[in-house]
């Protein structure tokens, strides 16, 4: 089973997203259905898988062409505005801008707490 690692466990119920720069996710062949674990790790260790997901789609595009309606979907509420996702992805990553390519993985999320 794949793993998302995140800085922020802030998820909601349904459909959240997360954005990722470059291609690595896009090519690591997530499909539509599989069950992925989401991992918060704020320091880059103490991982601490917090729950399964879902994977509902998988989208390549530029930053700025990221469609509004799936914006709101942003599991991080900061980044639910592309300004709001440009400051914090290059707070992590560097300078990250509108026209930098990006994978966006759309996932349903499962409140359960997975088997360890």
């Amino acid at each position: 089973m794949k793993t998302l690692h995140f800085i922020s466990g802030t998820f909601h119920r349904g459909l959240n997203i997360t954005v990722r720069r470059g291609l690595e996710w896009s090519q690591k062949g997530l499909l539509p259905g599989e069950t992925i674990s989401l991992c918060v790790c704020p320091h880059g260790h103490d991982h601490d898988v917090v729950a399964q997901a879902r994977v509902a789609f998988v989208m390549v595009a530029q930053v700025t062409d990221i469609p509004d309606e799936l914006m709101v979907y942003e599991h991080e509420p900061l980044c639910r505005t592309k300004e709001g996702l440009l400051a914090a992805m290059s707070r992590v990553l560097g300078e990250v801008r509108s026209d930098d390519i990006v994978t966006v993985i759309g996932f349903e999320m499962d409140l359960s707490r997975p088997s360890q």
